[in-house]
């Protein structure tokens, strides 16, 4: 198989940040780069493979390989302008956690979206042009 990987990633949202959770199982935390143009997230490193190109390693032959490595990469359009400078990642255990913070415009209009629906007035029950 080749190309490029990309990653699973988990999104989540509460009133104050946005959390992306990105499974990068055997990748080391220098193989990560985490950047943001606009509002374009973009996750990429590699898995490096953990065996030579020989067949032979540690006195047994490799037969099969299924295991996936090289490159990956992941981009998200978030839904917000997010400042760079108050973005944080953490790695752990194979999983990348990224926090967004959502700018104060975003909050106050998340408060603001409630629109209330009611029932057609009239006796046909439908719709007026």
């Amino acid at each position: 198989m080749g190309g490029v990987l990309a990653p699973r990633v988990d999104v989540a949202e509460d009133e104050k940040a946005v959390t992306l959770t990105a499974e990068l199982p055997g990748v080391d935390e220098k193989d990560i780069d985490v950047s943001l143009v606009d509002d374009q997230l973009t996750i990429r490193g590699e898995k490096r493979s953990e065996h030579d190109e020989k067949k032979e390693e540690d006195g047994r032959t490799l037969h099969r390989v299924e295991r996936s490595y090289g490159a990956f990469q992941r981009t998200l359009a978030l839904p917000h302008k997010v400042d760079p400078e108050h973005i944080s990642a953490q790695f752990k255990d194979g999983v990348l956690k990224i926090t967004l913070p959502k700018p104060p415009d975003a909050i106050a209009q998340k408060q603001s979206r409630k629109i209330e629906v009611n029932k057609p007035t009239g006796s046909t029950g439908g719709f007026n042009a």
